[in-house]
């Protein structure tokens, strides 16, 4: 019964809150990368996220750019197990803002750049009846009562979370050559996680109706206790008699006490139940055998309420209010070449891996199992630290102005997720096989001379194993389609629009819970709109 709850904190931490990017970090960063989905290359405003190196193409001045997307996520999962009252569970994700916010002054060959952005999360998760490993052990308890009338089970099951990863980074832009240009700089992470949810009125269904699953478990950890204390009283009557009988079967001093009623009918009764208990051919069984038997069947009746008992406290109502938090420091470098005079560009940005932990600030916990002494084992321990490091990345980029209104737009990501502090379990199994990857391509053409159409395509192909794979959290091959406008308002505003949504590759994996092999599937849901100013106090870039 100690796994009623499982642990899930894995529903935020490694990637279901996340949209666009790798297991943990978000890519998904201005209104541009929303209607083209390669940007690796820009020499735009953005370049302050996807190519830093590249801000020095700026012309001399200051520049701003502010966009926000609303993102609407949809997660199934369905779960085969048997006895489930309902295989399908829907967790709806919701972001209403996601703001990218960019700043760089350019002077000559330097350039300065800020930038504001949720690097990580960045909504909110709602599982209206929970997840199945939250149910799956209900459903297991009811079968397992179904010797005792037990038919169904009812209960009430929510979880809500919240995360946001928020990023300040900072860092200079050098152009070596009118061909090089190089960047170096770093980022702050501050994250948040918040995880809200109870468990209540977990109920058996029998046919004298409906009875609280804590009060029915306590009812038989109860039979279970008195029958260790009836089963100790009879070794106990037994004891007087070992002496003198105890090498004898019971069928042989059932004989040899035929004249004396009183012993006889109590060695019948040992003997009988004993066989009642499912000793086969007790009879054959010697007197000390079956005292030492009674005291086996007496502890481990005992054992079992003791059991019962702790899984009737797992049963009653819990609620869990946690709020985590945590830092780190993203180092990040970037070099940018430009050929045919700026038309032909390659940006390429490497960031080093983000060293976290998250911390517990609990209020109140879900309840997982108790101790050898009694005392509680919760889910999210108050002061107990997660680690959450933000893998370290590597972006490639290509921008190709082959005519004067088209241009093209290509980009390769890796996320190096096999060196992050989460990639194995604690028993050292490897969750990653392979490294996360992305392949985006992006077009964009000026159809008049103010306004431009784009259009793109990003494959994200993730490199998780089974062992990482759960409803807690989970990670899907994608295929992502984008379109959208920039419309240069004048010489200081460009208005851009654009959207995005996203097609996962649902996956089945067979899970095991109580000796029973079931599949389990996943599958997701993304549409995103963006709307973002840019603004260039400086005038145009070059």
């Amino acid at each position: 019964m100690r796994k009623i709850l499982l642990l899930l904190i894995g529903i935020l931490v490694t990637g279901n809150l996340l949209f666009a990017g790798g297991l943990v970090t978000n890519t998904n960063q201005s209104t541009a990368w929303a209607r083209m989905l390669a940007r690796d290359a820009s020499v735009d405003i953005d370049a302050v996220f996807y190519n830093p190196a590249g801000l020095v193409k700026l012309k001399d001045g200051f520049h701003i750019s502010i966009s926000s997307q609303t993102i609407w996520k949809t997660q199934t999962i369905i779960s085969s197990f048997p006895g489930l009252n309902d295989p399908s569970y829907q967790g709806d994700i919701f972001a209403p803002v996601f703001p990218s916010i960019y700043m760089a002054w350019k002077k000559g060959k330097l350039a300065v750049s800020f930038a504001f952005n949720p690097i990580g999360g960045g909504g909110s998760a709602a599982f209206e009846r929970g997840l199945p490993s939250m149910e799956i052990p209900i459903a297991g308890a009811a079968a397992q009562f179904a010797p005792l009338g037990v038919t169904g089970y009812s209960a009430d099951i929510y979880f809500e979370g919240s995360s946001v990863y928020w990023g300040l980074q900072l860092g200079v832009s050098y152009a070596i050559t009118d061909n090089i240009s190089v960047f170096a700089g770093g980022r702050y992470v501050m994250a948040k996680n918040t995880y809200q949810g109870y468990l209540r009125n977990i109920q058996f269904q029998t046919a004298g109706g409906d009875v609280r699953a804590d009060a029915f478990m306590n009812g038989v950890a109860q039979q279970l206790s008195d029958g260790a204390i009836q089963l100790n009283a009879t070794a106990a009557m037994m004891e007087p008699y070992l002496e003198a009988y105890g090498g004898l079967t019971f069928d042989q001093v059932i004989a040899a006490t035929a004249g004396d009623p009183a012993t006889q009918g109590l060695v019948i009764a040992a003997r009988d139940g004993l066989t009642g208990l499912g000793v086969p051919n007790a009879g054959d069984m010697s007197l000390s055998g079956g005292h030492m038997a009674y005291l086996g069947y007496a502890e481990g009746y005992a054992t079992q309420s003791a059991q019962m008992s702790a899984g009737a406290f797992l049963m009653q109502d819990q609620e869990a209010d946690v709020v985590q938090t945590g830092s780190g420091i993203t180092p990040i470098l970037g070099l940018n070449l430009s050929f045919l005079e700026d038309k032909f560009n390659i940006g390429v940005k490497y960031e080093f891996k983000t060293k976290m932990d998250l911390t517990n600030a609990t209020e109140k916990d879900f309840i997982t199992g108790l101790n050898p002494d009694g005392t509680p084992i919760t889910m999210f321990p108050d002061g107990a630290t997660t680690n959450a490091d933000i893998p370290a990345m590597l972006s490639i980029g290509v921008r190709w102005q082959f005519v004067d209104k088209v241009t093209l737009q290509a980009g390769y990501h890796t996320y190096f997720d096999k060196d992050a502090g989460w990639a194995t379990t604690e028993a050292g199994v490897e969750k990653i096989d392979n490294n996360f990857s992305e392949y985006a391509f992006g077009l964009e053409w000026a159809i008049a001379p103010k306004f431009r159409l784009s259009g793109g395509y990003l494959l994200a192909v993730s490199g998780v194993n089974e062992h990482y794979q759960s409803d807690l959290s989970y990670s899907l091959t994608t295929n992502t389609f984008a379109y959208g406008f920039a419309w240069d308002i004048n010489d200081a505003f460009t208005l851009q629009a654009g959207g995005y949504f996203t097609s996962y590759t649902d996956q089945t994996y067979d899970k095991t819970y109580g000796g029973i092999t079931y599949p389990e599937s996943y599958d997701n849901f993304l549409y995103t709109f963006s709307v973002g100013v840019d603004i260039a106090l400086g005038g145009n870039k070059e």
